[in-house]
């Protein structure tokens, strides 16, 4: 059975070796998107504009899509057609016949690729259900399935090393497990980053980790929880200047707003899940998230704070998002008044929770 990891389906291609009809999906969707690159250029010969024909999933017609595979390209070897984020089961059992008839018929000339990274085809199982499932294994039986499961740390560290070595440039396991975790584990992101601290340092140079944390361009989501640390570990100083960097990215407040949020409901996770047995990976497990280092960074802060206390913040950031929608407002102000009352809940200045208007700075 066809069944593939990237790193087997990526040599396979590269070779040349084609399959008729992909299956592309998984957590690491950079994976997803490089190997659907890979095989529309091998199919196409580098002719993707002219050899390659696309369809949105969403507004998929399986009448449309039988007709392309039936066809033969003028401006490439094969007739490449790619299905971008489909989802089987939308469709009725008829129109699921016709389309697994689809694949078992496809001509020899045709390339069919559904790929898929706007969605998770298991709905957080461990395994796909219904239709999803029964169409992987008939694409699977007529051609390649590959999951990209999201890599470790490690793994991304270490491949990170061996980008820089190719680049005659070293990096430490820590370094590297560092910028893995202020890029948040995006492939694209990292090789970018890497790429900038080799051209900084010197041909057989040493990429420290100092120079990491000083050249790495921020992401919300790292900059968000080294801002919840921070306030959990009662660094005033700390916080504003995370803050300051958020600002300084430009990003929506909405968007800054809910990944302060999302970052204390991690804590939030981790101290419960610790006063009731429960380890690191039954957190990650069932709410499905992508990186072991957001689970186990969770758990280490969340010890600097009590439960009680964490609830608390979560409540004065619903407060703060209810009065920034609620009318005009200096959103750093109210921001920043909102950090100082957790900064103080955290030093355990406050022991009852009291709802505060931030538009008027009162908490």
């Amino acid at each position: 059975m066809p069944y593939y990891e990237p790193k087997q389906l990526f040599s396979k291609t590269r070779k040349g070796d084609l399959e008729h009809v992909y299956y592309l999906y998984g957590a690491d969707h950079v994976q997803v998107e490089q190997l659907t690159t890979l095989i529309t250029r091998k199919a196409t010969a580098g002719n993707i504009e002219m050899g390659l024909t696309k369809f949105d999933g969403q507004n998929l017609e399986l009448k449309t899509l039988a007709e392309a595979a039936q066809q033969f390209s003028m401006f490439s070897p094969c007739n490449c057609i790619q299905v971008h984020d489909f989802q089987v089961e939308t469709l009725t059992d008829g129109q699921f016949q016709f389309l697994t008839s689809i694949i078992k018929s496809i001509a020899d000339a045709t390339i069919l690729i559904f790929d898929i990274t706007g969605f998770d085809p298991k709905k957080g199982k461990k395994l796909a259900q219904g239709k999803t499932k029964k169409f992987i294994d008939c694409i699977a039986k007529h051609g390649a399935v590959c999951e990209a499961v999201q890599r470790t740390t490690l793994v991304l560290a270490k491949e990170m090393i061996a980008l820089a070595e190719r680049q005659k440039r070293k990096m430490t396991i820590d370094g590297a497990e560092e910028l893995v975790q202020l890029c948040m584990g995006n492939t694209l992101i990292l090789r970018s980053e890497v790429e900038k601290l080799c051209a900084y340092v010197e041909n057989g140079g040493t990429i420290t980790k100092e120079l990491i944390h000083d050249m790495t361009t921020p992401q919300l989501e790292s900059t968000t929880f080294q801002l919840a640390k921070a306030v959990v570990s009662q660094r005033p100083k700390a916080a504003l200047e995370e803050l300051d960097k958020l600002f300084a990215m430009r990003i929506q407040r909405t968007a800054i707003l809910h990944a302060i949020a999302s970052a204390f409901v991690d804590l939030y996770r981790a101290s419960v899940a610790l006063h009731h047995g429960k380890q690191a990976l039954d957190v990650k497990g069932d709410f499905h998230y992508s990186y072991d280092f957001v689970v186990q960074n969770a758990f280490r802060d969340c010890r600097k704070i009590s439960t009680s206390h964490l609830r608390i913040c979560i409540k004065i950031l619903r407060d703060l998002e209810e009065n920034m929608n609620s009318g005009s407002c200096n959103e750093r102000i109210m921001l920043e008044t909102a950090i100082t009352k957790m900064l103080a809940i955290a030093g355990g200045n406050y022991d009852t929770y009291r709802p505060g208007d931030y538009r008027r700075g009162k908490v």
